[in-house]
């Protein structure tokens, strides 16, 4: 008997039938084993696997997806995209000034920081399908499936307004008195003869334009 009930005693019968000489069947011989210690450390175990399963795509700082789920939900959202012929947008986030943030407060406050831009980056996301991942340090990313140019413009947007509303104070910011971010944007219909890290590179390109052009803005160019 398997249940999770307070005092049942799981168990496991099996039956060895006894035979005559000449094979008729003599008897039958049960046995019952209490099993419940052998299932308990089994849930135990399969409790802790889903468990480390879920850790290997958390980010441990921020709670948030990690590199290593953005990369997995990346090529599959791109195999997707070329396979349905939709558009699929991303987004590369990066902290204006980050390191003289750390220098003037400190890591534990910078983690800090992160933590709070991670839950405000979070509650933009209302699409199921949507993923905002840590892509690394200070940098995060964003995939838009089916999500258009002007779409993905209007997701930025609202990040930025995001993280303004969160009002985390930036003494040693050059561009403002509160932490701002960069951003690159780009949308694509992918074909077979598109490379998703030629992409991703391309992404990244429009990032520090928006870094060269004064930050605090996203560039889409």
């Amino acid at each position: 008997m398997v249940s999770d009930k307070p005092g049942t005693v799981q168990i496991r019968d099996v039956v060895h039938v006894v035979r005559k000489p000449n094979g008729d069947v003599d008897c039958l011989v049960g046995f019952m084993f209490d099993i419940s210690e052998r299932k308990k450390q089994e849930e135990q175990l399969q409790k802790l696997q889903r468990q480390l399963e879920e850790y290997s795509y958390k980010d441990g700082l921020t709670g948030i997806a990690n590199r290593r789920l953005f990369d997995d939900f990346y090529q599959r959202e791109w195999l997707n995209a070329i396979r349905t012929q939709k558009p699929l947008s991303l987004i590369l986030i990066d902290l204006d000034y980050f390191k003289q943030y750390n220098d003037l407060n400190g890591h534990v406050i910078g983690d800090t920081c992160l933590r709070q831009i991670a839950k405000s980056l979070e509650s933009c996301c209302t699409r199921p399908r949507d993923l905002v991942a840590r892509f690394g340090g200070e940098e995060f990313a964003w995939i838009l499936p089916e999500t258009n140019e002007a779409a993905a413009a209007v997701m930025a947007d609202r990040i930025m307004d995001a993280v303004r509303a969160a009002r985390l104070p930036h003494k040693a910011s050059a561009v403002s008195e509160l932490v701002t971010l960069s951003m690159g944007v780009k949308t694509i219909i992918p074909s077979d003869l598109d490379n998703p890290m030629q992409f991703l590179d391309q992404v990244d390109k429009n990032l520090y334009v928006a870094k060269r052009q004064g930050r605090n803005r996203y560039c889409a160019a």
